[in-house]
């Protein structure tokens, strides 16, 4: 089998990117999974964020745009999203007086956001009293975002999936790349497949999976990325008291982000499961610390009770914490690493990749993000 372009990985920045290779009129595209879409990082319970607020600022252009996009998403996918603006603040904490560091702090991330077109506003003790009723004294100050929100991951790649089949994408399930093939000349031809099968690539490859890309990477251009693997840990909480987290919420200097689904908190920030011989697994007591930070910042969450936890969902981290996007060889175009925050910036970032590879149109909006940074 060939095709025009070869996309391994069937989460949300495979989908995407092949909807808009499609919508571009490029040609015959396939994507190839090892699971079904949505199986990995971009699928799961609940709803991730959609934020601005403390992003690195070399992403903040693409989520100035990414949240002209979000709103109405559904309605280009014709498909669910999930989709809320629900704003989001950065819970600071410390001594409330002059020249507390952490505030100072806040100041200059504000003017920053600001500046590179995502409004932030600094609230003081009271106005965050005002807006979460219980919660500690040591919370001294918050950052809000009135454009940050949440979406759920799981919707919006089917969605994009969906899309992208009505367009003519075909999706290969249950199929694991296991080589990269190559032709006489160096250029990357296609990829062989778990089952022996060899699908050939016209014009390219797209590596956009959470897994695999460091080894299949170096095995044919011997350039090793800079990346691991980790193991985010979520989990949905119940609660018989009267929650009152109204937006999405992390905090300065406690591994904390916070949201609500519908009735249940779900909790994550930056809390890992680990790896077994098994496959990876919920550390019961990382669990237990992710819930006691949660409780220390909303103290009345006291008979809190776990209905999901999960660390299963895998994913890339590199080594200076933002993506890694562009090609590593010709014909071999690349983008991974997304650090834990990937998702806010999958509409524009997967239009931006088919543009480049499309139009021969690199946006200067990915030039942080290239390959070439981590060479002399």
């Amino acid at each position: 089998m060939d095709f025009d372009f070869v996309i391994v990985g069937g989460g949300v920045y495979g989908m995407a990117t092949a909807y808009h290779l499609a919508r571009l009129g490029a040609g015959s595209v396939v994507v190839i999974e090892r699971d079904e879409p949505a199986a990995g990082a971009s699928g799961g319970v609940g709803k991730r964020g959609v934020r601005a607020n403390r992003r690195d600022l070399r992403e903040l252009p693409l989520m100035r745009e990414a949240n002209r996009v979000w709103p109405t998403l559904h309605e280009e996918l014709d498909g669910e999203t999930g989709y809320e603006r629900t704003g989001g603040t950065y819970l600071i904490e410390g001594p409330a007086s002059t020249g507390f560091k952490g505030i100072d702090a806040a100041e200059s991330y504000a003017r920053a956001q600001s500046a590179l077109g995502v409004p932030t506003e600094l609230w003081d003790r009271d106005r965050v009293r005002s807006e979460y009723p219980g919660i500690s004294d040591e919370v001294q100050a918050a950052s809000f975002v009135p454009t940050d929100g949440v979406a759920s991951h799981e919707a919006t790649t089917l969605s994009y999936a969906a899309a992208a089949q009505r367009r003519g994408v075909q999706v290969l399930t249950g199929t694991e790349v296991v080589e990269l093939r190559t032709d006489g000349a160096g250029r990357i031809a296609g990829v062989l497949t778990a089952k022996g099968e060899i699908i050939g690539a016209r014009r390219e490859v797209l590596l956009l999976a959470n897994g695999g890309v460091r080894r299949l990477v170096a095995e044919v251009t011997g350039r090793d990325l800079p990346l691991w693997t980790i193991y985010p840990l979520a989990c949905t909480l119940r609660t018989s008291s009267s929650v009152h987290i109204p937006r999405l919420t992390g905090h300065e200097t406690r591994p904390l982000s916070v949201k609500m689904t519908g009735e249940h908190i779900m909790l994550s920030g930056g809390w890992r499961g680990r790896a077994t011989p098994g496959g990876p697994e919920v550390v019961p007591e990382r669990l237990r610390g992710n819930i006691e930070v949660l409780q220390r910042v909303f103290p009345y969450l006291a008979d809190l009770e776990v209905i999901t936890a999960d660390a299963s969902r895998a994913e890339t981290a590199s080594v200076d914490q933002i993506p890694i996007i562009g090609r590593c060889a010709p014909n071999l175009f690349v983008a991974c690493g997304w650090s834990g925050h990937g998702w806010a910036i999958a509409p524009v970032v997967s239009r931006l990749i088919a543009e480049d590879i499309v139009m021969d149109a690199p946006s200067p909006l990915l030039a942080p993000f290239s390959p070439r940074r981590f060479e002399l």
